[in-house]
Parts: structure tokens; C-alpha cells; sequence
């Protein structure tokens, strides 16, 4: 399927998708995240914020249950640059001032946080709307985690959260595209390295 009828589809299972099933998946993304997490010793992780009102992966769920299983690891978030599709990272503490963007999602205050440069980071927790047994996503269409992806270590571990299990196929994938290494769905992960 094309990215774009994919899009459309998965932001419109989210809209109907039932409080308590999203509640359900929500909490199995993160047992499933802190699982694969235990296994591995990452000392910086990146982390998107949700859009206020999107029913989408609850991040700020997976950030507190992050901060007590794993107390020495730092947690990063971006910052969208106002005017560009480029974003800066900085470290989030619970003593970090959030503000809101234009799209409605919290970022960290960057006058006030302390800047994490890209190539620090040792794993990227990926937004999505859908994604493929290849291991390519469908994000919301604004090309910014592709940028920055590019910037990451190569060893650096990308990983998709998803409240739905893959499509077989997405159809439009072209060069910009960098697929993830692996995706966290409530019934398992997959790997794509």
C-alpha cells in the first residue's frame, strides 16, 4: 500500500480504536519495551513526546516506568526547530519545562534544557503509524525523523513503537527512507537487523 492511504487508514483505527484496548496496547508496548531494554546496556535513549490528544504510543507512561527500571539512563527529546523540518535534543529529567509546539506536542523548553548532540545517543524510540515486515514506516509525513536518523551512530538502535501489528508491504518506500532495526508491538517485537 502507499504511504499515504496507509496514513489515513491507521490515524482513523486510532480515532476508533476503544479507550480501554488503547489503555491495554499502551501498557503492553512498554512491558514489551522494558523487556528488550533489560537485555541491552544503553546509557542515552531518545524519546518522542505524544501530540496532546492523538491516541497514539503514551510515551510519558513508558518515561516514568523508564526512570525507575532503568535510574542511570538519560532520557532525551526533541525539539522541533520553529520555521525548519530539523530538530535539536535535549535531556529530559523530571525537572525539565515543557512547551508546547503548534502540532500540540510537548517539547523540552531548549533556553532552559541541556542540549544532547545525535551522535550521543545509543538508541531512538521511532514515531509511527504504521510500518512494514521490512522494517520501513509510515510516519505522519513531515520527513524530520528521516533527517535526523541520518545523524545518529551507526550503531545507534532504532526502534518503532507500534500499537498495531505490520503490513506486509509499503509501496513507496525511496532513498530518504531509513528503515528501523526493530519495532515493539503489545504481542512482540520484531527484528529487521
Amino acid at each position: 500500500m502507499l504511504k499515504a492511504a496507509l496514513r489515513q487508514e491507521f490515524l482513523q483505527k486510532r480515532k476508533l480504536a476503544d479507550e480501554l484496548w488503547l489503555i491495554e496496547k499502551n501498557a503492553r508496548v512498554a512491558e514489551n519495551l522494558e523487556k528488550y531494554l533489560r537485555n541491552n546496556a544503553f546509557q542515552t535513549l531518545h524519546i518522542f513526546l505524544p501530540q496532546l490528544n492523538s491516541r497514539e504510543v503514551h510515551t510519558f507512561y513508558i518515561i516514568e516506568l523508564l526512570r525507575v527500571a532503568f535510574p542511570a539512563m538519560r532520557i532525551v527529546a526533541p525539539f522541533v526547530i520553529p520555521g525548519t523540518r530539523e530538530m535539536e535534543h535535549f535531556l529530559l529529567t523530571s525537572d525539565t519545562h515543557l512547551v508546547v509546539n503548534q502540532w500540540r506536542i510537548p517539547e523540552p523548553d531548549p533556553l532552559t534544557a541541556q542540549k544532547i548532540l545525535p551522535e550521543e545517543l545509543d538508541v531512538v524510540l521511532v514515531p509511527l503509524l504504521a510500518f512494514d515486515r521490512k522494517g520501513y514506516r509510515v510516519g505522519y509525513g513531515g520527513g524530520y525523523y528521516d533527517r535526523f536518523l541520518k545523524l545518529v551512530r551507526p550503531d545507534t538502535v532504532k526502534i518503532g513503537l507500534s500499537l498495531f501489528e505490520p503490513v506486509n508491504e509499503i509501496s513507496d518506500i525511496d532513498e530518504y527512507d531509513i528503515p528501523l532495526d526493530i519495532c515493539i508491538t503489545p504481542d512482540r517485537f520484531y527484528n529487521f537487523q
